[in-house]
């Protein structure tokens, strides 16, 4: 179809004064020519001098010819999306059936009604999309991991569709894969860009479930020394209305170590404490599994791994203090007890008289017997050959050589500093001293506060606070903050009452630095609430630790009526020095360590372990990690990768796996170096317990940002309205718009035209 517009190239307004120019300019030529030419001459002249004149108004009102193109052949793509994930299989829909029920109905209602007016194409998604029919949708099962609701929009996308297209997704909304939101965001933009909207109907609702849930508080693994007690806290979390009684196990290959019957409390959470003590080193992997109650949706989730790396190598540790203090003796007895501890205390009695104690293993056969003193009592005998105890007495003069010496202070793994200690931190010492901490993973414990009366600035640099001259004692209890309390120092009971044990006294003001961690602070005195009094800086690859406060030393001498409470002090101060050592990648023994990200991942998830080496082990070739499991057939064997730029740190991802348990081992690693071992469980996905429908997020982070709609009803005829107004709006009619000018044969006339003129005026004899 065409036809012809007008677009004039000037206003109309001046359309008046050129209409009126030309019309002058007729009449004046007209009374020219009255005298001169015949009655019909001059109306012919007349005539073609009218059309010469108003050429040029034609001209300039620009006549366009208009053509429709007509649109293109075949019909618009409506690509329907149905979830089979397995929360798709939860029965909250009318009549009784399953979401994927509904949906997989009202997919093939809807193609069977739309398929006159648009190409229909039905696809299935859950972690990954594929084209189906509605046969085949009648038949699947709603079984799938996650719902990757990303992946499906791209999947559906059609890149060279110019008839248009729109996307409806028939979901519960429950996107779960991995990297969360922001590739679903991505998605949704390319579908706007597209100009394909996305029309969303969410199936089901708020769905109760009802399911018991342990889980541990450790994202990898606990370590601990041999003989250590390492307490392991497991939450029971319950859904929906599900009490009872379960029996918790704590179960190491096939003995049950522990068990004990757990009261539970609807859509609440129990935490239960276990103790754990292992006497031999290595890798051990404990279960924690409660029995399942009735109702549950699943007992998947009622069984978590637990990894337990002990170790058998001494924590050496160096003591120093400026004058005897009860603080002091009660610090030396408990870290003397302890199995894993090798101790040197140095105390300054006088001026250039030190007195140096040297505690350390030795084998069986050999050195003294000196037996452990524990920190509560007398000595006790000891329970095998590894408690044997060798106890060295030394008199030494020269306090300054201790630090100075870098070989000797390269020998420890934690240095502690009681107070009046100017003696030991010379310049040089205070060098060799940061030096120590930046380069090497190591610790600094100033266990009773300011270790000078005045702190020089290379050392106020390293401290993680700050102190304030006071004229009179201030007195404080203690509590734990929430970070304190998440490194399960003390058991449940003990933290609680950590602030009625007998108070701190120090003769300082505390103010903390941003930059530092707090584990402890006031919890009332004449101190300021909050202020810090165990908090730690890291410097370099150390660690500096204030723990503010004299008088510690009577919460291990606590009167009768506190008894209940005489272990605090020892486990403080054990777990303080566990948590030092062990909260490192590489401990000073280790030339390598292998690290699972996760101690459990997911059937969907990327199973992937750090490998990490020391610089000077590092040879031409990164050795290989060897991954053996219950559900291999054949151990497989995996290449590292390198881990960013810094040397020694690698990557060994072994992908997706199937259910089981597995161990990884760096090829060629000595026998005896457990940290070349990881181990970690595969689970399934919890797709089948986070039931509960997301209709907003269908509709604020899918339909709104793509131009879609939230579908209320499930007529087809609604959506197929919604489809066309969306084509309306995108698909306005076009046409091809061609000039009169463009056309040869015009010009050819307007310029026959001129020149007919011209020659009748010379025929006529008017020039």
């Amino acid at each position: 179809m065409q036809y012809v517009t007008l677009e004039p190239q000037i206003p109309l307004a001046l359309w008046v004064p050129l209409a009126l120019a030309a019309a002058a300019l007729l009449v004046a030529y007209g009374l020219a020519a009255r005298d001169r030419l015949s009655r019909g001459r001059r109306a012919g002249v007349m005539a073609l001098m009218t059309v010469a004149l108003a050429l040029p108004l034609v001209i300039l009102l620009n006549p366009t010819w208009l053509e429709r193109i007509p649109p293109p052949e075949g019909k618009p793509v409506l690509t329907i999306l149905v979830d089979y994930s397995a929360s798709m299989a939860t029965r909250d829909v009318e009549g009784g059936k399953t979401r994927y029920e509904l949906a997989s109905q009202y997919a093939a209602e809807a193609a069977r009604e739309l398929e006159d007016r648009y190409e229909v194409r039905l696809r299935c998604f859950a972690d990954d999309s594929s084209p189906t029919s509605a046969e085949d949708l009648a038949d699947r099962l709603p079984d799938g991991a996650t719902t990757d609701l990303a992946e499906a929009i791209l999947d559906a996308l059609d890149a060279d569709r110019p008839q248009g297209q729109a996307v409806m997704i028939l979901s519960d909304g429950i996107h779960n894969a991995p990297g969360g939101w922001a590739p679903l965001r991505e998605s949704v933009a390319k579908a706007k860009a597209m100009a394909t909207p996305l029309y969303v109907k969410t199936v089901g609702g708020q769905t109760e479930v009802r399911d018991l849930e342990i889980e541990l508080d450790r994202p990898r693994e606990e370590v601990a020394f041999v003989g250590q007690s390492v307490p392991v806290v497991v939450s029971l979390r319950t859904q929906g209305s599900l009490t009872g009684k379960t029996r918790l196990q704590l179960v190491l290959g096939d003995e049950v170590v522990e068990q004990r019957d757990v009261d539970l409390t609807s859509g609440g959470e129990t935490q239960e404490t276990f103790m754990l003590t292992q006497e031999t080193s290595g890798l051990h992997r404990y279960e924690i599994r409660a029995e399942p109650l009735p109702g549950e949706v699943t007992p998947m989730n009622n069984t978590v791994g637990l990894l337990v790396r002990v170790i058998d190598e001494p924590v050496r540790v160096l003591l120093l203090e400026g004058k005897p203090y009860w603080d002091t003796k009660f610090l030396i007895r408990t870290l003397a007890a302890d199995r894993s501890i090798e101790l040197t205390a140095v105390v300054k009695l006088a001026e250039g008289r030190l007195l140096q104690r040297q505690i350390t293993r030795v084998p069986a056969t050999g050195g003294s017997t000196t037996t452990d003193v524990p920190a509560g009592g007398a000595a006790e005998e000891p329970s095998d050959a590894s408690t044997l105890r060798d106890e060295q007495w030394a008199i030494r003069q020269d306090a300054a050589e201790i630090l100075a010496d870098a070989e000797t202070l390269a020998s420890y793994q934690v240095v502690i500093l009681g107070r009046d200690a100017e003696v030991f931190l010379s310049d040089e010492a205070l060098l060799r001293l940061e030096k120590w901490l930046k380069q090497r993973e190591c610790f600094l414990v100033c266990f009773r506060g300011q270790p000078m009366s005045q702190i020089p600035q290379r050392l106020g640099r390293l401290m993680p606070v700050r102190w304030t001259p006071s004229r009179d004692p201030q007195h404080f209890r203690v509590k734990m903050t929430d970070s304190g309390r998440r490194l399960r120092w003390l058991p449940a009971a003990a933290d609680d009452a950590l602030a009625e044990l007998p108070p701190l006294a120090t003769t300082a003001r505390i103010e903390g630095r941003e930059v530092a961690g707090t584990l402890a602070t006031v919890a009332s005195g004449t101190q300021e609430r909050n202020s810090p009094v165990i908090s730690y800086l890291r410097v370099g690859m150390g660690r500096v630790v204030v723990v503010e406060g004299a008088g510690m030393w009577r919460w291990a001498f606590l009167p009768p009526k506190d008894q209940q409470h005489d272990e605090t002090y020892g486990l403080l101060w054990r777990n303080l020095i566990r948590w030092l050592v062990t909260d490192v990648e590489l401990r000073p023994s280790q030339r390598m360590a292998l690290l699972p990200q996760e101690i459990s991942f997911a059937t969907t998830d990327q199973a992937a372990a750090d490998l990490i080496i020391r610089e000077e082990y590092l040879g031409e070739k990164v050795p290989e990690v060897e991954l053996s499991g219950t559900s291999l057939t054949e151990p497989r064997r995996v290449t590292p990768v390198p881990a960013g730029s810094e040397p020694g740190r690698f990557r060994v991802v072994f992908g997706p796996l199937p259910e089981g348990q597995y161990r990884a081992r760096v090829v060629n690693a000595a026998v005896q170096d457990d940290s070349a071992e990881a181990a970690f469980d595969v689970r399934p996905s919890d797709e089948a317990l986070k039931v509960e429908a997301k209709p907003q997020e269908m509709k604020i982070e899918i339909a709104g940002p793509s131009g879609g709609e939230v579908l209320e009803d499930t007529d087809p005829r609604s959506l197929a309205d919604r489809f066309e107004q969306h084509l309306v709006r995108t698909r306005p009619e076009r046409m091809t718009r061609t000039t009169a000018w463009d056309r040869w044969w015009l010009l050819a006339a307007a310029l026959a035209l001129w020149g007919s003129t011209w020659g009748m005026r010379r025929w006529s004899g008017l020039v």
